[in-house]
């Protein structure tokens, strides 16, 4: 092996991760849109439309998480912190996860309607990820993670708004709710709701400890 071939084994691959990050962060906009076009649809057959696109997120999602831990596992020198790199890779997979598992529960449930608390919560979700869009998309390096504290704050934010809505809607759900079936099914569909926005804030987090890090 010659010396620049060692050189650009060495260097970090900012061209390779950099790129895949947008790429998670679009997906997770994409997915969380779809969320709440679903939340807000009474029509079964409407909400199957965004149920089949929300897995097509969710496969995509699955291969953009691939291919990092291809690059992290291949790559000797990372951008960043390798830790923060897994768990950041991890986070935005788990995003789409659980907007997926809110959108099968939902093909499954079958419910009428749904209560105005989940379209509410899917708007948090889509502005957490928007807001992970905003920063991804414009750090080119590790030091440009230090615009963006306002971010990590502000999806903090989102995360706290979804954790009320959470808790008081639970609360109302067991008080009020007289059907035992249709308390279950509400129920399952916030948890996963309430499970995306925590993996939002895990974004966050590792936002923040990138800059912690570097400042």
């Amino acid at each position: 092996m010659n010396l620049d071939k060692i050189f650009g084994f060495l260097v970090p691959k900012d061209r390779k991760f950099f790129p895949l990050f947008i790429q998670a962060a679009d997906n997770l906009v994409v997915a969380s849109d779809l969320l709440v076009k679903l939340m807000k649809e009474n029509d079964l057959a409407e909400r199957e439309v965004y149920i089949k696109l929300i897995k097509e997120a969710e496969h995509t999602g699955d291969s953009i998480t691939h291919q990092l831990l291809v690059e992290l596992n291949g790559t000797f020198i990372t951008p960043f912190d390798r830790e923060d790199i897994h768990q950041l890779i991890s986070a935005m997979d788990d995003v789409v996860d659980y907007i997926h598992t809110a959108a099968i529960r939902t093909h499954f449930y079958k419910l009428p309607t749904f209560p105005d608390e989940f379209g509410k919560i899917a708007d948090y979700i889509h502005a957490a990820n928007k807001e992970i869009q905003l920063v991804l998309r414009s750090v080119k390096n590790a030091s440009d993670f230090l615009k963006f504290a306002g971010s990590c704050a502000t999806i903090s934010t989102y995360e706290s708004e979804v954790d009320y809505l959470y808790q008081e809607f639970l609360s109302n759900l067991f008080e009020l709710e007289t059907n035992a079936i249709n308390l279950i099914k509400k129920r399952d569909i916030l948890a996963s709701l309430e499970k995306a926005i925590d993996k939002c804030d895990d974004v966050a987090n590792v936002f923040s400890s990138i800059i912690v890090k570097i400042s």
